[in-house]
């Protein structure tokens, strides 16, 4: 069992991890007695996974008044999914000693994340999150949200959890796809700080073949990088934009497949390949570095392909990114790993250039080298 300190926000919290870690004493240590709550999850994660959540709620001696099954993927972030469980919520009599518990993947980690910062205009939060992606991602650094039609998590909120349970045993019957999808994000967390983290997901192929004690080690060092660059900078006016590597394009991508094509971690995937071969055109990056770097994502293995169909929806979907200012963008590009580079480009140049890229990538149909940028 490991656990990573997170001192950002008001109060800091504990992300704690390993197999058997969501407990009764864990929830009972974090709520004190008597509380109440809302369950944010899915019906296929309460199937699967249920009775572990209601063994420690109820050991915890604490009452879900309400569980809300919300949409799988995307479509639980929506304002209309919101504005219902808001109005649950209030009807279920839930008050400011209330909690949230998010049991599920990313996507309802970021919706039961908003409905707990903005119901009463905040109330306590805990994450239990359930696939790869979400324990390394989503469920620690605060950032919660929904979609609009014109594109990601344009409306949200920074709302810290008061605890965050990445229980190992959930990953059991995760899906070959997207366990991939959040070897992605780890990756990312390596290239950015840890070479030993780098080396651990080229030595196992992607965690493939990591064991129970490499897979747990992965999992907490990543959360340790992306919890120390929160606590530098929690509202992204600094060096938290680090964070966003590969998540322009990625982010482009998903919006313009309708969230429907890839996994949050495949889109990742494709935008830092895409900073790679960027950062290799514009100088940042030599050629060895560069060769070193996509080896490692190729390491992760397979994804699903790119489609041709794509190229002018991405184009105009990167204008509608969130981190644009303006009429400029910051993108993460790489000089080598653990050597990130903030370099402001124009969005529409950006834009021209990632449809540039993506052309070139579906015309070759395979990754095997450095695409025109």
């Amino acid at each position: 069992m490991k656990r990573v300190r997170v001192a950002a926000g008001r109060v800091p919290y504990d992300v704690v991890i390993g197999r058997g870690a969501l407990t009764a004493a864990r929830l009972r240590s974090c709520l004190g007695a008597g509380a109440s709550g809302v369950v944010l999850s899915s019906r296929r994660v309460l199937d699967i996974h249920g009775l572990a959540l209601r063994k420690a709620l109820v050991g915890a001696g604490f009452e879900a008044r309400l569980v809300l099954l919300l949409p799988d993927g995307e479509a639980a972030k929506t304002p209309t999914v919101w504005a219902r469980t808001m109005r649950e919520m209030a009807k279920a009599g839930l008050d400011r000693s209330s909690f949230v518990i998010a049991f599920g993947g990313g996507t309802i980690g970021d919706a039961a994340g908003f409905a707990a910062a903005t119901y009463m205009r905040g109330i306590r939060l805990i994450q239990v999150p359930t696939t790869l992606l979400s324990m390394v991602d989503s469920s620690v650094g605060g950032k919660t949200g929904v979609n609009l039609p014109e594109g990601k998590n344009l409306v949200g909120s920074f709302h810290q959890p008061n605890l965050v349970v990445g229980d190992l045993s959930f990953l059991r019957t995760l899906p070959e796809r997207e366990r991939q999808s959040g070897v992605y994000e780890v990756l990312k967390c390596g290239f950015l700080r840890s070479k030993s983290l780098v080396s651990l997901v080229e030595r196992t192929r992607g965690l493939r073949r990591a064991s129970d004690a490499e897979l747990e080690a992965a999992i907490a060092e990543a959360v340790r990088i992306k919890a120390r660059i929160v606590e530098r900078d929690e509202r992204e006016s600094g060096e938290r934009v680090l964070l966003n590597l590969g998540h322009t394009l990625g982010h482009a991508l998903e919006a313009a497949s309708s969230y429907r094509r890839f996994t949050h971690g495949e889109a990742v995937g494709y935008g830092m390949d895409f900073a790679v071969d960027l950062g290799e055109a514009l100088g940042v990056a030599n050629p060895l570095a560069a060769s070193r770097m996509r080896a490692a994502i190729r390491a992760v293995g397979r994804r699903t392909p790119l489609d041709p169909s794509l190229v002018a929806t991405t184009q105009q979907a990167v204008l509608g990114d969130k981190k644009r200012d303006g009429a400029s963008l910051r993108e993460i590009l790489l000089a080598r790993p653990q050597k990130p580079v903030v370099r402001r480009m124009d969005a529409g140049a950006f834009g021209t250039l990632a449809g540039s890229w993506l052309a070139a990538q579906t015309r070759r149909g395979s990754r095997s080298g450095p695409a025109a940028v």
